[in-house]
């Protein structure tokens, strides 16, 4: 993968999508994966997410380093915030009522990663929209995973609009992407 950081965004609802998405991902990953899924503070997400994807899926406690191949779960209460080859946890207010928030973990990926950090973001929440413009605004590959019942599909202002099954196709074209643009 030719970005350093793939960040995940998911409201409840998309629990199960979230999971389907882990199953894609591939065994020898180079890129570390962050994930924010809305859920309650003492909902155990890590092993149920986990038991299809081929990589370990934990809960990081603060200031643990990112290390490629491994997916982040944003632990319950707790928001998760990237720092340039680390994680930290927030108990900042929440936001759009959330802690996890996903627009707090976009915000933070594009202030540490930039154009070197991808986005995809579940849609169903406003949650998310505004980290994802931002990342967006700083270089970085961004898509929204629409549900069943959305339709259209391509791109709507340079933003990927993706079916679940479109998904493992924009992983792929990750994986070939210039690490940066040569300006003349």
């Amino acid at each position: 993968m030719s970005v350093g950081l793939l960040v995940v965004g998911a409201p409840r609802s998309a629990g199960a999508d979230v999971e389907t998405l882990l199953s894609m991902l591939p065994a020898h990953l180079p890129a570390p994966v962050v994930v924010v899924l809305h859920r309650g503070p003492h909902d155990v997400l890590a092993p149920p997410l986990g038991r299809r994807c081929a990589l370990p899926v934990v809960e990081p406690d603060d200031k643990d380093d990112l290390v490629p191949g491994r997916v982040y779960l944003a632990p319950g209460g707790y928001h998760l915030l990237v720092d340039r080859g680390s994680v930290a946890l927030s108990v900042e207010p929440p936001e759009h009522g959330c802690r996890p928030a996903i627009d707090a973990l976009f915000e933070s990926a594009a202030d540490s990663y930039g154009a070197a950090a991808a986005g995809l973001l579940f849609a169903g929440h406003d949650d998310g929209q505004e980290g994802l413009g931002l990342l967006q605004a700083r270089g970085g590959r961004v898509a929204v995973v629409r549900g069943e019942s959305e339709s259209g599909e391509g791109q709507e202002g340079e933003v990927e609009r993706l079916s679940l099954a479109d998904v493992g196709g924009w992983l792929t074209r990750l994986a070939y992407a210039a690490r940066g643009r040569v300006q003349p």
